[in-house]
């Protein structure tokens, strides 16, 4: 809605998209506690998702430089933190947001019993979603190599993939989680 209506730019989305998948895997090794899992495991897991993070991240951004020479990126992440609406700019209040919805999740996971296998299965799941989001960007970067791409249409096809992401279940084997 913000790149139709308000006049965000594809970017301006994608910095709030990764600043909240910052959050979820900051709050990874309090997510773990949750689990029977012993502590090896639990690194591995924390590593792994730190690293698929980092690789979504670096994809983000060749692909947005790639979609948009002209885009500076530093420019764009200081006018997303500066963003005013009704005289407060954004950054003082979003990430403060970001903080308490990942801790209310956790609360919320906690207090509906979302612990041992469960929380296990969230977390697989999880990593799932990264392995598509890393592939929806790897794909479309491959794309603009071969056919010219607008902001507008991968606005549209980011928000079709993520509502779609959303929507899809994922089916994973509860019996014998893999980590």
């Amino acid at each position: 809605m913000g790149f139709f209506l308000w006049n965000w730019g594809l970017y301006f989305i994608l910095i709030y998209f990764m600043l909240d998948q910052l959050s979820r895997t900051v709050f990874l090794p309090w997510r773990l506690k949750l689990t029977n899992l012993n502590p090896f495991e639990k690194r591995k897991i924390i590593i792994r998702s730190f690293l698929l993070f980092f690789v979504e991240v670096f994809l983000v951004h060749i692909f947005i430089k790639t979609l948009l020479p002209s885009i500076q990126f530093q420019k764009e992440i200081s006018s997303f933190f500066h963003y005013s609406d009704m005289g407060i700019e954004q950054g003082y209040i979003l990430l403060p947001l970001l903080v308490l919805g990942e801790w209310l999740r956790l609360k919320q996971d906690l207090r509906m019993g979302i612990v041992g296998v469960r929380q296990i299965v969230i977390l697989q799941r999880n990593k799932k979603l990264s392995f598509f989001r890393i592939s929806f960007f790897a794909f479309f970067l491959g794309l603009l190599f071969w056919l010219p791409l607008n902001e507008r249409i991968m606005a549209v096809c980011f928000f079709l993939f993520i509502s779609l992401l959303v929507l899809m279940p994922i089916k994973i084997n509860a019996a014998t989680p893999k980590t």
